[in-house]
């Protein structure tokens, strides 16, 4: 979206006089790559303009340091029920967000509303609005890593395959570098492209993303190739990991004949398609143990498989543990 689109859809935050204030709510665990990226472009803008455009305060439930993913202790500047009042309230969040549902919080999110507060959310930050109900029938953006535990707990949820999400007083971000992008788009939106586009060449951002771009990488990127059709066929097996289409099907969607397609993937990938279409879905399975609190039974249907025992069986022979030795290793 353009500055002008996003200033008619509300994100012109614009504190007149005074600075605009916005509060990081730190949930233990939370990326610290994801906030620094937030809180950057807020410094270089005033910095740019000459001016205090910007205020931002760190939050945490009780007041004290939060530890990131990193590992690195963040000293916040006050507590729920000391922060003091904002324009807009981002909750920054990583692995384990289940761990810090409370009615507490989620209360604070109700006050903030109420106060006309626009809320955000980084990476998995969505799941405790969504928990909280603030993202029923919205549109909204997690890391893609977490979108298909999202998609079941919260069906509610209108869940993009976006970078970022923008509906009504909420945005969202999936995280990662992603997340200056979403604070460029805020910039933008009250002060115009100029600074937005100062602030991404001071940070050697070389172009300011789309909300509406996509946030895996394309398989040119991803495996180096180049051909056409056989990046078309991979984009395929990456969107059907639950439901995997066979040879030939895949091999009908480019206007191939089976053989050909053995000959693209022998040639390019040093693989079958089988075997390569097998090690993506054991990928995702390996993330979702690891990164997420579902069910091993679930997640062997979110991998393509109808029940544990096979499931299991090629888990192992791909890792060398089983999911559930996976899962203890992973302390979840």
């Amino acid at each position: 979206m353009a500055g002008a689109a996003a200033a008619a859809d509300g994100w012109d935050l614009g504190g007149g006089a005074e600075p605009v204030v916005i509060g990081f709510y730190l949930v233990p665990g939370f990326p610290l790559l994801s906030v620094s990226a937030a809180i950057d472009p807020l410094r270089q803008a005033n910095r740019l303009s000459g001016r205090t455009l910007y205020r931002w305060v760190l939050i945490s439930a009780d007041g004290g340091p939060v530890r990131s993913s990193a590992g690195v202790d963040v000293a916040a500047d006050g507590s729920i029920d000391t922060a003091p009042p904002c324009h807009l309230v981002i909750v920054c969040a990583g692995l384990d967000t289940t761990a810090h549902y409370s009615r507490r919080l989620f209360s604070w999110f109700r006050r903030l509303r109420r106060q006309a507060c626009r809320l955000g959310a980084i990476s998995t930050g969505a799941y405790l609005l969504a928990q909280a109900g603030m993202l029923d029938g919205r549109r909204c953006a997690v890391h893609w890593e977490a979108a298909a535990e999202f998609q079941d707990a919260f069906p509610r949820c209108r869940l993009t395959r976006d970078i970022f999400s923008v509906d009504g007083p909420f945005i969202t971000s999936s995280g990662g570098t992603v997340t200056l992008d979403m604070m460029l788009y805020i910039v933008e939106a009250a002060h115009g492209r100029p600074l937005a586009a100062a602030i991404s060449e001071q940070l050697n951002h070389s172009r300011i993303r789309l909300n509406d771009e996509a946030q895996r990488m394309r398989p040119q990127a991803k495996f180096g190739i180049t051909h056409a059709n056989l990046c078309e066929v991979i984009r395929l097996m990456e969107e059907h990991i639950d439901a995997p289409l066979d040879l030939a099907t895949l091999a009908r969607r480019v206007a191939l004949s089976r053989r050909q397609l053995e000959r693209l993937f022998r040639t390019h990938l040093k693989d079958t398609p089988s075997g390569f279409y097998l090690r993506l879905r054991m990928e995702r399975a390996r993330t979702l143990i690891t990164q997420s609190t579902l069910g091993l039974p679930e997640i062997a249907r979110n991998c393509g498989y109808e029940t544990l025992g096979p499931f299991g069986r090629m888990y192992r022979r791909q890792f060398g543990i089983t999911p559930a030795q996976a899962r203890r290793g992973a302390g979840l």
